[in-house]
């Protein structure tokens, strides 16, 4: 089975998911992300990154929840990475099993997997904590009866190559959402996607 992340990964949603992190930066009394910052932020991990905008862990699941509703009014103009969705579609007409496993919310995932025509996930796990991904993909693993070893976890940052090891699968870690390929490099997945054609060969290897 191919378990993906969802923003940054599947969608093209950095700029969404910017723009509502400084709307509500003031609320929460957190520095704003900078754009002219972002190549720098892309190389750093993700607790080094929070440290540095005073995200505390305390305020860490309030401020997510809070984009997980305010994403739902860019939903409309979410669109996939060139490339993913015909990825994906090829992965599910070779039998490939697909889940998704997001910190955002199944509702807007649901959303906008129906509007591209990419309902072909056997699981889509919403609403998981950013630093509690791999819990989330051991219970899969249990409820799928996955075989670890031979599973997948696809995503754009340091942490979801982290909890993939956690996890005991193996991870695909994929250049073109928000982390810098070369932190990717450092935090060694199995498999570092340039091109979501990539995933397939990584996949059938």
């Amino acid at each position: 089975m191919v378990i993906f992340d969802f923003d940054g990964t599947i969608a093209d949603s950095q700029e969404h998911v910017i723009a509502e992190y400084n709307r509500i930066a003031p609320r929460f009394r957190v520095k704003p992300i900078d754009p002219a910052e972002l190549p720098r932020l892309r190389a750093l991990s993700g607790p080094v990154a929070m440290k540095e905008h005073g995200v505390t862990f305390w305020k860490l699941p309030l401020i997510v929840s809070t984009m997980r509703r305010a994403l739902r009014d860019h939903a409309a103009g979410l669109e996939p990475h060139r490339g993913v969705a015909d990825a994906l579609r090829a992965l599910a007409a070779s039998g490939c099993r697909l889940g998704i496993l997001s910190t955002n919310s199944k509702e807007n995932i649901d959303s906008f997997l129906r509007r591209h025509e990419l309902a072909m996930f056997e699981v889509v796990a919403g609403g998981a904590s950013m630093f509690g991904k791999a819990r989330t993909l051991r219970r899969l693993s249990r409820e799928l009866r996955l075989d670890p070893a031979r599973t997948f976890y696809v995503g754009d940052e340091i942490r979801d190559v982290e909890a993939a090891a956690k996890a005991g699968m193996r991870s695909i870690a994929v250049a073109w959402g928000y982390a810098d390929r070369g932190a990717l490099a450092r935090s060694q997945p199995t498999h570092l996607a340039d091109d979501p054609g990539d995933l397939i060969r990584f996949v059938h290897v």
